[in-house]
């Protein structure tokens, strides 16, 4: 498996995570997808699942295609944790080489809770709504492995950035609270982008207070003046420049969770 101080596997060069579930590192790599896009099949008697198809690029759906043969498993659906192209592109091709059963979120459909893809005998998928990020998003559970797929829900190494005004601060705190009761730390889980996250629970409490240090934060700068258009660069200072935007856009939806927040005293309120 690849933990956070691991060199990550080399793009179209399978990591098998447990029994049945594999990863392939997806040959897209850059300033926002980091190492690039995990790809996730889950592997069962009956069928597969592959879950962030990734790019439509060649080399890679031939991996994923050999992937499946090595397994020896027809994949059967294709999942994804939300409609951005670094996980969706490839979706349509897969399907169509597979035969394969589509989610809705390709078509920014919203799949229900607790949908369950089940690929015979213990194994299967199963999905819990985790917006934020983006309103769209999903996380898979592979309960017999004790596994949990997030998508940009959560990264080992960083909080994600908010699509704002698509994904929202208040969306992403509740989605990280319900990540933690439906894992434990005995739970691993593996996200979109880099390294996996063991001692789950105790993760997303770390994380957790520090979105919340960032919100006081900003509240902070805002009651001693500090200029709205001037946050960015006040709390991103060494921020590399190609990822200036996707920091304005978490600074913008922060700004929006703290004008929404009811006013103590006022019923009804807003700031």
């Amino acid at each position: 498996m690849w933990d956070i101080d691991d060199e990550p596997p080399k793009p179209g060069e399978p990591m098998e995570v447990a029994p049945g579930v594999a990863m392939l590192l997806a040959p897209n790599a850059d300033a926002w997808t980091f190492e690039g896009t995990n790809t996730w099949l889950v592997a069962g008697p009956d069928g597969a699942a592959l879950i962030d198809p990734g790019p439509d690029d060649p080399a890679h759906l031939a991996a994923i295609d050999a992937l499946a043969h090595d397994y020896g498993v027809r994949i059967t659906d294709v999942l994804l944790s939300h409609h951005h192209g670094d996980h969706a592109h490839a979706t349509e091709e897969v399907a169509r080489r597979w035969q394969a059963t589509i989610s809705p979120r390709v078509h920014r459909g919203v799949i229900a809770e607790g949908t369950t893809v089940r690929l015979g005998g213990r194994v299967e998928v199963r999905a819990h709504r985790t917006p934020g990020h983006t309103a769209d998003g999903v996380s898979f559970a592979v309960p017999a492995e004790r596994l949990m797929l997030t998508g940009d829900t959560v990264l080992a190494r960083v909080n994600p950035f908010i699509s704002h005004p698509d994904g929202t601060i208040g969306d992403i705190l509740a989605s990280m609270q319900r990540l933690g009761t439906l894992v434990d730390d005995d739970w691993t889980m593996l996200p979109g982008h880099g390294p996996m996250v063991r001692n789950s629970r105790s993760f997303l409490e770390q994380k957790l207070s520090a979105r919340h240090r960032r919100i006081d934060q900003i509240a902070a700068l805002l009651e001693r003046g500090a200029p709205r258009e001037s946050l960015t660069d006040i709390v991103y200072t060494s921020l590399d420049r190609t990822r200036r935007n996707a920091a304005r856009a978490s600074v913008d939806a922060i700004l929006h969770y703290l004008d929404s927040r009811p006013v103590p005293g006022k019923r009804g309120g807003t700031q």
